[in-house]
C-alpha cells in the first residue's frame, strides 16, 4: 500500500484540528440546549458565582429555585488557584460534555452555556431557562465534577 506525504499531512492536520482547545457542538437532536437558551431580553435575576478549589460553586444569593421562562445573569469568577469551568445543562448534556473533556482536558470554552476560567478571571453568562428538566451547573474539568463541583436545581413552572 502506497502512502503519500500529502495523505500523512492531511491526517495530521485533521488530528490537530480536533485536538484544538475550542469546540462547537450541538446540545441535543435539534441543535438547541435542553434547559434553555442565551437570554436576549430583560434579566429577572442576577447571581454571583464563585468557583473554588474546594470543588464547590458558591452562589450569591443562594440558587435553590429556577422558574421556567426566568432569565438569570450569572457573574462567574474563578476565586481558586487552578482552572475551573461553569457550564449550564441537564444531566445528559453534562455527561456528554464531561466525556469530551476527558478526551481533551485542555479544552477552553467560551460557549453560550459554558465558560472556562483561569484563576482570577471572570465572565458573565445570561441564560433564559426553559422546560421542566433539572438544571445541572457543573465544572467538567476532569475530576472536578466527581469531587462535588456541581449544583442541581429543578425547573419549576411560573
Amino acid at each position: 500500500m502506497k502512502i503519500t506525504i500529502s495523505t500523512i499531512i492531511l491526517g495530521l492536520a485533521s488530528t490537530f484540528a480536533f485536538a484544538s482547545g475550542d469546540h462547537a457542538h450541538k446540545h441535543d437532536d435539534e441543535g438547541m440546549f435542553a434547559v434553555g437558551e442565551p437570554a436576549t431580553g430583560p434579566i429577572d435575576r442576577r447571581i454571583s458565582v464563585s468557583m473554588l478549589d474546594t470543588m464547590r460553586f458558591v452562589f450569591s444569593p443562594a440558587l435553590d429555585t429556577i422558574k421556567d421562562g426566568e432569565s438569570v445573569e450569572f457573574s462567574v469568577r474563578n476565586d481558586g488557584k487552578i482552572k475551573h469551568e461553569f457550564s449550564i445543562g441537564n444531566a445528559k448534556e453534562q455527561m456528554a460534555h464531561a466525556e469530551m473533556m476527558r478526551k481533551m482536558p485542555d479544552m477552553h470554552h467560551a460557549d453560550p452555556n459554558t465558560v472556562s476560567l483561569e484563576p482570577g478571571e471572570s465572565a458573565t453568562l445570561a441564560w433564559k431557562f426553559k422546560g421542566k428538566d433539572t438544571v445541572v451547573f457543573a465544572c467538567n474539568i476532569p475530576g472536578h465534577f466527581e469531587a462535588g463541583m456541581h449544583h442541581d436545581v429543578a425547573l419549576s413552572k411560573q
